[in-house]
């Protein structure tokens, strides 16, 4: 079957709001079908797309996201980033992003930061007084660091398709991390100068400080532990999903609030995301084995090379291509279907994988703030009531934050690839 008509075909059904998974799985059947190749090859590429011991990382991460949520340990988080910086220029802004990056060292999800951590938040935003379409927008920002520090559930995928080190990737993600941290926190204080959006805060008191500090002490080791335990070979990246999910539960049993229902809930959540998250990796097995069958790779490495003329060119087509496809696609399916063919096109170029794989992270929660599909974007709107339109008005100057923080990662490569050189090579 032509090529041309597959894409029409998959593109109408995404226009008529099929989900991803049924959309790939019936683009592939028609081909299948059409070039009279063998069904079986189906049943086959599926059952490959989870076999897979990295993948098991997914549901682990899910699930102590879940947890931390459910247990009480989110609050603990903010209370400590609340003390630590609320009284600097832009307050609660600050203490949002600072929570959102202490958080994602035991999560790595960008919809467990937005939906559970994001509430805590946006209520106390709320209540201070900042406007509601810029709590919103700071919470939605800042979920996006969830995915590119370690432990990373993006990163699980990326390494699982390249088939890369996970501990060189989620190395290569801590530095690109702390520095979309640190522009997030640089734009909101240059939003905040006026004093109008954001009410001042009082510094905390030492009393403050302690009662802060000793609540949040054991969440703030879970990060040490796991990059810790990582690269000191005690256990795998996949282990280290089965450490922070015990080591949360051990830190919410002591919370006067745990419950064995709220354990029930987390684990019944995590089942329903786990589950939807791989069927599409299965799906996308078939769907991409028919893309490396019609030779896409190589006419997109054709077209590529037809004004490509240096690794800064092809970077800058990655992430044009990324943030195009992330308005209508998913993080996960995203990733799936470019992920090989951006790797034919880095080695052409003599593109580091691990760096490639940074940069796809980074456009990917680009990807997860904007109409019409945005994940993020949806589950803050879920969270506040507050209509698209506002939101992405109040968004436009984290954007371009992002975005800044993206192309720095992909026009120095030493940002992402430093560290897991200085580690892992030594």
């Amino acid at each position: 079957m032509d090529l041309l008509w597959l894409c029409v075909l998959f593109i109408t059904l995404l226009v008529m709001r099929f989900p991803i998974a049924y959309a790939m799985i019936l683009t592939s059947l028609v081909s299948l079908w059409a070039d009279e190749l063998p069904i079986l090859n189906l049943s086959q590429k599926i059952a490959s797309g989870v076999d897979s011991f990295p993948l098991l990382a997914i549901p682990l991460f899910i699930l102590a996201g879940n947890l931390m949520n459910t247990l009480g340990v989110t609050e603990r988080i903010f209370g400590l980033a609340n003390v630590l910086v609320r009284h600097i220029s832009g307050g609660l802004g600050h203490v949002n992003v600072l929570a959102s990056l202490i958080f994602a060292g035991m999560s790595g999800s960008s919809i467990a930061d937005a939906g559970g951590l994001g509430a805590v938040e946006i209520k106390a935003m709320n209540e201070a007084g900042y406007p509601p379409a810029f709590s919103a927008a700071v919470t939605a920002a800042s979920a996006t660091i969830g995915p590119v520090v370690p432990p990373s559930i993006a990163m699980v995928i990326y390494a699982f398709i390249a088939q890369e080190s996970v501990a060189a990737l989620f190395l290569a993600g801590l530095i690109p991390g702390l520095l979309m941290a640190a522009l997030l926190m640089t734009i909101i204080m240059f939003l905040c100068r006026s004093g109008s959006t954001a009410p001042s805060m009082p510094r905390a008191t030492m009393t403050e400080t302690r009662h802060a500090i000793r609540r949040a002490v054991w969440p703030l080791l879970a990060p040490i532990i796991l990059v810790g335990g990582i690269l000191f070979g005690i256990f795998t990246p996949t282990e280290a999903g089965v450490v922070v999910v015990f080591y949360v539960l051990l830190i919410g049993s002591t919370d006067a609030r745990f419950t064995a229902t709220d354990l029930a809930c987390a684990i019944r959540d995590t089942a329903r995301t786990t589950s939807a998250t791989l069927f599409i990796i299965a799906i996308s097995m078939i769907f991409g084995w028919i893309v490396v069958v019609k030779d896409v790779p190589d006419l997109i490495l054709t077209f590529v090379s037809g004004f490509a003329d240096s690794q800064t060119t092809v970077m800058l087509f990655i992430i044009v291509t990324m943030l195009a496809i992330g308005m209508f696609l998913e993080g996960i399916p995203a990733q799936l279907i470019t992920v090989p063919t951006f790797l034919v096109l880095a080695a052409q170029y003599n593109i580091d994988p691990i760096h490639l794989g940074v940069v796809v992270v980074l456009t990917i929660m680009i990807g997860s703030l904007t109409p019409p599909v945005g994940l993020v974007l949806y589950t803050v709107m879920a969270t506040t009531n507050i209509r698209m339109i506002t939101l992405v008005k109040a968004l436009w100057p984290f954007y371009l934050v992002l975005l800044t923080a993206t192309l720095l990662v992909a026009l120095i490569p030493s940002i992402a690839l430093w560290l897991p050189t200085l580690v892992l090579n030594n």
